[in-house]
């Protein structure tokens, strides 16, 4: 094929479709059981790009979207969509992509209609933008490759148990801007259940089976990429049935194993959990519940609370055996109608690292939701006495929340306030405290419309070793007939676990010694505009600025990432100018290179049709 020949007859088809997709109006009628439809846009214009890490470009760019549907028989019977795009990013579309990303999603239904319905899900995305995500901070910019595959189908018979099944795999493949080398996370997973019910018993059960691969890209300079591979297998049986006093009785039963490969060490566990109770609600203002549960390997069920993460951190878990019991008992009594009290008592024994852990707890609470000052308020509190036997002392819980909404005149307001101490987790040996708050405010100004905003929380977790969690964020934003400014802030810190897409937050209740954490910590500040001076002419901008640390052990690294976007978009009938710019710096100073700067810009037309 000659040099450029694609390029130009694809900018050919593209200009024809520019002046001809304005005469093709007709719904498109295949005999008479087939509909379809097809709309979209092409586009042509000149984009450039410029980098500190490869060749710049420059040149004509053609693009495109389109929605292709259709039906066959009935939309029940028979209804598929299939979304192609090509070379579409945020400075020609509305794609949030750094690059020209191309791809396609598509999916179809059948027999919706009938007993026996079904149906299939597909997307091939190339070069498109993904975010490896901190807690609290903006997102850092990943260049990625991703394919998902999906099908399912289930079966309603009038008699007999009703049976669904599901399968899916995908991958992603990334990497990081401002990092060396590549990361990939490979998954596929199955599912089925059954429902049924019989004599007024309901039964439920089902398997679940999830598998994944990744690779991680260390940020360490020379040092290879780490791999880790798990899966979990899930086994759910549940049985429930209403009885007398307007009260129900249920028992499930529950068998996951879990295993894992990464960093050289791997381990498997598997876990059984039953639970059953009963409530009984005697009266209209009176309900009662009593439950028991038993779990034969509490080990176990940490390393599943870690692996349902995605994170590569191995668990230390103990070879000795470990299991947990309880018993709860409670009861709740409506006073009047937003007034209630309610009271529990509970006790739990656990074995876990070869040592015996009881406590005992009574607690008792207060909710109120009610008018208030001409607002609405809505508080609940909750008092309980902890009783540790292997400690041979005992401690006050507290946890509590209020929300309050009221309007002043031309100001509406909101807040909540949150606060928890001694909160007992999954291991008995740990409690969490903490707090959160957040509030936002309204007001008209004239033609003006201002908001303001605020929020924050902090959690930690006692015991023989804590980690702990604080977030804070603030924004105020003023918009107007033509005009709207936004500025934001954010900062946060704490521990967690890195993943394939980022560093989440440690599960709650899983103890710090058992698995390794990173430390993170940092800042961001953003301000957007947006405007329509004129009818058919939009205007959007925005600047983030994200700097933050991570250390991992003994390695430090400082990491930033700055994000600046303009886009134009003028409409004059169904023909639309497009103009943008989008730059990226990113770097982190652990792989010893230098930030990653990618510039971008993009102005052409666009022109919208509707085929059939």
């Amino acid at each position: 094929m000659l040099p450029g020949f694609r390029p130009r007859v694809l900018g050919l088809a593209l200009a024809g479709l520019l002046l001809l997709s304005g005469t093709l109006r007709a719904q498109v009628q295949v005999g008479s059981e087939t509909q379809l439809n097809l709309d979209g846009s092409v586009s042509t214009g000149y984009s450039g790009g410029l980098t500190n890490v490869g060749p710049d470009s420059h040149g004509l760019l053609f693009g495109g979207t389109g929605d292709f549907s259709g039906s066959y028989h009935s939309p029940q019977f028979l209804n598929f969509n299939v979304s192609p795009f090509f070379n579409q990013s945020r400075n020609n579309s509305d794609y949030q992509s750094i690059t020209d990303s191309s791809g396609v999603t598509a999916s179809a239904n059948i027999f919706g209609g009938s007993q026996f319905p079904g149906y299939i899900t597909f997307s091939k995305i190339y070069n498109s933008e993904s975010n490896y995500a901190v807690p609290g901070l903006a997102n850092y910019a990943a260049n990625s490759n991703t394919d998902n595959f999906g099908v399912g189908w289930s079966a309603h018979f009038k008699d007999y148990p009703t049976l669904i099944f599901g399968y899916q795999q995908g991958s992603s493949d990334y990497s990081l801007y401002g990092t060396e080398g590549d990361s990939f996370t490979h998954f596929h997973s199955f599912f089925t259940t059954a429902n049924y019910s019989v004599a007024g018993f309901q039964l439920s059960g089902g398997v679940h089976y999830s598998n994944s691969n990744s690779q991680f890209a260390v940020l360490e300079a020379g040092a290879p990429a780490e791999q880790s591979n798990s899966d979990t297998t899930t086994y759910n049986f549940n049985l429930s049935r209403s009885i007398p006093l307007g009260g129900s009785t249920w028992l499930n039963f529950t068998r996951n194993t879990t295993a894992y490969d990464a960093l050289g060490l791997n381990s498997s566990q598997s876990t059984d959990i039953v639970s059953g109770g009963v409530a009984l609600k005697p009266t209209d203002r009176l309900t009662t519940q009593f439950t028991m549960d038993y779990n034969d390997n509490l080990a176990g069920t940490i390393l599943q609370a870690v692996n349902s993460t995605g994170a590569i951190a191995p668990v230390n878990l103990p070879a000795s055996t470990s299991h947990s019991w309880g018993i709860l008992g409670a009861a709740q009594y409506s006073i009047l109608q937003g007034l209630y009290v309610s009271g529990t008592i509970s006790h739990r024994q656990q074995l876990f690292l070869d040592t015996q852990f009881d406590s005992t707890a009574y607690s008792g609470s207060v909710g109120y939701g009610h008018g208030l000052w001409g607002g609405q308020l809505t508080a609940t509190a909750t008092v309980s006495h902890n009783s540790y036997g292997f400690l041979g002392e005992s401690m006050l819980g507290l946890l509590s929340n209020v929300i309050y909404l009221r309007r002043f005149g031309a100001w509406s307001v909101s807040g909540s306030f949150g606060y928890s101490q001694n909160v007992q987790t999954l291991l008995i040996a740990y409690t969490t405290s903490g707090y959160g708050y957040s509030a936002s405010v309204s007001r008209r100004i004239g033609r003006l419309n201002w908001t303001g905003g605020a929020g924050g929380s902090k959690s930690l977790l006692n015991g023989p070793e804590g980690t702990s969690y604080f977030t804070q964020n603030y924004s105020t934003g003023l918009s107007g007939r033509w005009l709207g400014v936004s500025a934001g802030y954010s900062k946060s810190s704490g521990n967690g676990l890195i993943t394939p897409t980022g560093i989440t937050v440690l599960p709650p209740g899983v103890p710090p010694p058992l698995v390794t954490t990173v430390l993170y910590g940092g800042t961001t500040y953003s301000v957007g505009v947006g405007s329509t001076p004129i009818r058919g002419l939009i205007i959007n901008g925005s600047y983030v600025n994200s700097r933050g640390d991570t250390i991992n052990g003994t390695l430090s690294s400082n990491n930033q990432t700055q994000q600046a976007y303009a886009y134009l978009n003028y409409r004059f009938r169904k023909v639309y100018f497009n103009a943008g710019y989008s730059r990226l710096l990113q770097g982190f100073s652990l792989t010893g290179l230098t930030p990653t700067i990618v510039s971008t810009y993009y102005f052409g037309v666009s022109r919208w049709f509707k085929a059939f």
